[in-house]
């Protein structure tokens, strides 16, 4: 019977012992679970040897308080001395436990954060990473279609409907080839110490952006303005800037009837930082819409036509990146009128404090400030 019951359990530890060591969020949680045994056990340790020294400072206290009333002719005031005596030791003896438990709790607690957070972490650089290695594998085999697809259109005897359908096909892979491109810079975006941060002029950056997007401006029929400062000069990183500016500008365009009015400007802003706003008079972002138009993937209602174009994924890398440079992004919208992206950078070092920002009322606003996190690891700030 014995033997039944041994073999029984030693198949379940068996089990148990593999699951820990296949599946780690399994292992997480035993690992916690015994982290938290092991802090009991600990405070049970510190509360036992203090209650051991503080009996032992106690006996002691009082053994001296007698010695000292019979050496003396009035023994009467012994009693408060020992008193005060035992109340001193319990003092010092709760304050050193108090010490002991806080440093312990705090040790614990982020040994135990750090190892519950660890298979997330670890999955989600997992995902960034095997998403990075699709779109590379991708790239290729979509540029040999695009290329052959060309090649076919050089045919001038083809029939229009042919021809329309191989024009269509190659609208849908540059569409692709967006999203693989903005896939790429999301898998980039996971070892941020890697760029490299200087002094950049942010109204270069911008004029370069919009005379990039002029022949889509004019095709679409807007009207696109630049207002730049001449200062403007940021601490950053100029390829990260170049896709800030850009992801900005060509949501603008895409989501901004024909003949609208988009305005790019940079200026310097108080507290030391250089203002960068893209303003259009498009369709504008619905107030629920608001509060998740920086996840992954996330359209809104009005960007779901298959004319309006887009990823979901131009506000997701504006939003990282805007994070590695320590800035601040605030937009305002309304349906119908409009949308106003702002982003506040850090101005480079000795640049004199100046300058303002405008806040138009009467349109629903989001801010997200990463002023309080890091920076690039080259940044003297």
């Amino acid at each position: 019977m014995m033997e039944r019951y041994w073999k029984q359990f030693a198949a379940l530890a068996t089990g148990w012992w593999r699951k820990y060591l296949d599946d780690p969020f399994f292992r997480t949680e035993v690992n916690v679970v015994a982290l938290q045994i092991g802090f009991a056990a600990l405070i049970l340790v510190l509360v036992g040897t203090s209650f051991t020294l503080l009996y032992k400072d106690v006996a002691t206290a009082i053994l001296s308080g007698i010695h000292s009333g019979l050496a003396t002719s009035s023994p009467q005031a012994v009693a408060p001395a020992i008193v005060q005596e035992i109340q001193n030791i319990r003092a010092q003896n709760l304050g050193v436990v108090v010490v002991l438990i806080v440093i312990a709790t705090a040790v614990v607690g982020y040994i135990v954060a750090r190892i519950a957070l660890a298979p997330t972490r670890n999955a989600l650089s997992a995902q960034k990473q095997f998403i990075g290695n699709i779109a590379h594998e991708l790239r290729t085999p979509l540029a040999i279609i695009k290329t052959n697809t060309e090649i076919a259109l050089l045919e001038n005897n083809m029939a229009v409907d042919l021809r329309k359908s191989l024009q269509s096909n190659i609208e849908e892979m540059d569409r692709i080839s967006e999203i693989i491109n903005n896939l790429l810079s999301l898998s980039a975006l996971i070892k941020p110490e890697r760029m490299e941060f200087s002094p950049v002029d942010l109204s270069d950056i911008a004029s370069d952006v919009v005379a990039k997007f002029e022949k889509l401006a004019r095709v679409s029929g807007h009207q696109v303005t630049l207002k730049r400062s001449p200062d403007s000069i940021v601490w950053g990183n100029r390829t990260a800037l170049l896709q800030i500016v850009s992801n900005l500008v060509k949501n603008a365009i895409n989501y901004t009837p024909s003949r609208g009015v988009i305005t790019v400007s940079v200026a310097p802003a108080p507290h030391d930082e250089v203002e960068l706003s893209v303003q259009d008079t498009g369709v504008g972002i619905a107030r629920k819409d608001l509060f998740r138009i920086f996840e992954p993937f996330y359209r809104t209602d009005q960007s779901r036509t298959r004319g309006k174009g887009g990823t979901g994924l131009g506000l997701a890398i504006v939003s990282e990146l805007v994070k590695f440079h320590h800035g601040k992004i605030v937009i305002r919208s309304a349906i119908g009128r409009g949308t106003t992206v702002s982003i506040l950078f850090p101005a480079a070092p000795d640049r004199p404090r100046v300058g303002g920002s405008e806040k138009r009322e009467g349109l629903n606003e989001i801010a997200v400030d990463f002023s309080s996190g890091g920076v690039g690891r080259n940044s003297p700030l």
